[in-house]
């Protein structure tokens, strides 16, 4: 089968080429193949080699391009992207359910596509777009099907995190798990324990990203799957949650997220213990506390649809489905949506002679509120009036 390639793949053929040039192998490998093969975006492109990582640093050191390598991967720089070029190998013993012992390469490409999570997973491609499919990929893709290269049993117990990646491309991809894949996640998901939280954390929150997290997070629940996620305990009702969770197909974690913890019913005290077992960064905490506050109040002020911005307020329309219209039409008709679109500055203030100083913030934010809250127009010169009024005449502050 003959694929046709796509610019991001276009773009890396001079990489294989130089590796070919010297009479290595090179392919385009993994994800990247499956999405070209489904027509999706193409994201980040992998490249394979029987090149051994000492000789890829002689190839291109010389053309000023290699970048370095890290974690058994060389990175290749070339026209302002970096390419993960990685050789064939064999991986051996796993001991910590997540990474091998160590690695021994291999000049045989099956030999390397063998180790690879999923069917789906382990295609190769030159760069003519011809297709490499050792283990009927090709035919799962056709069917819909995630199903582990080889055993599956042995495939999980390897790398424990793949029992979510299982999970997480059939929420993708709207694609069903195959019966022993499983059958196998189940009897392997203790070895969750051993899989860090901000691993687990990625995959999840692709998991809700995707088309149909509902199917997958219901399987997870019926598998037992869910008691090794990050403060599951602290969820009273699991099956209401896992079971009735409806997505909508979202790239903001703070959308999906934020759905996700609304469905939960978590109250305050165990909603910041909930958020803090994840290890998600500061910024979303923030943005999912913000969205659950509007999420419990009946009607949102317009000064709350602001400081949760159009994002999130997209979000509370999908949660509360009878509010939808009216809570964008509010949003659309606040005066502003950035304080950026305030018709005054700190300069406007000090041309008026106020002095420069913590009280700017006070006054942009007085203003601010005035405007979005219709009291006063967003017109320069009203504004600076309203400060010369509140700041100045009033005795706030001494010109």
């Amino acid at each position: 089968m003959i694929i046709e390639l796509t610019n991001e793949f276009k773009e890396a053929i001079p990489v294989l080429n130089c590796l070919e040039n010297h009479g290595y192998q090179a392919y385009f490998v993994g994800g990247s193949v499956r999405d070209a093969i489904l027509r999706r975006p193409i994201h980040d492109v992998d490249i394979t080699t029987d090149a051994l990582p000492n000789e890829m640093k002689r190839i291109f050191k010389t053309a000023d391009n290699y970048a370095g390598e890290k974690h058994g991967t060389d990175l290749v720089f070339l026209n302002g992207k970096k390419y993960e070029v990685t050789t064939f190998r064999i991986d051996g013993k796993y001991l910590d359910n997540r990474h091998p012992k160590n690695v021994s390469f291999t000049k045989n490409l099956k030999e390397d596509l063998s180790r690879r999570d999923f069917t789906i997973n382990a295609f190769a491609m030159n760069q003519e777009g011809e297709l490499f499919d050792y283990f009927s990929g090709l035919n799962d893709l056709k069917k819909k099907i995630i199903r582990t290269v080889g055993d599956a049993k042995q495939r999980f117990s390897e790398d424990a995190l793949r029992i979510l990646r299982a999970f997480r491309f059939s929420s993708q991809l709207d694609f069903k798990i195959e019966e022993e894949t499983l059958r196998a996640s189940q009897m392997i998901k203790e070895n969750l324990n051993d899989i860090a939280t901000e691993r687990i954390f990625v995959e999840f929150s692709k998991l809700l990203a995707g088309k149909n997290p509902q199917r997958s997070l219901r399987q997870m629940y019926d598998l037992g799957i869910v008691d090794f996620l990050p403060g599951h305990e602290l969820i009273t009702d699991q099956s209401d949650l896992f079971r009735n969770y409806i997505g909508i197909q979202s790239s903001s974690d703070a959308i999906n997220w934020t759905r996700f913890i609304f469905f939960s019913n978590l109250r305050e005290s165990s909603l910041t213990k909930y958020l803090g077992s994840w290890k998600m960064s500061n910024q979303l905490k923030k943005q999912i506390f913000k969205s659950i506050n509007l999420l419990e109040k009946d009607k949102p002020s317009k000064l709350d649809l602001f400081d949760a911005g159009l994002e999130i307020s997209i979000a509370l329309s999908a949660i509360k489905r009878d509010d939808r219209n009216n809570l964008l039409s509010d949003y659309e008709n606040l005066a502003i949506h950035d304080l950026s679109e305030l018709d005054i500055n700190g300069i406007d203030l000090k041309n008026i002679g106020i002095p420069v100083g913590p009280i700017y913030g006070k006054i942009i934010e007085d203003l601010k509120e005035k405007v979005i809250l219709g009291k006063i127009n967003n017109n320069k010169q009203r504004l600076l009036k309203e400060a010369k009024d509140d700041y100045i005449n009033m005795g706030t502050i001494k010109k």
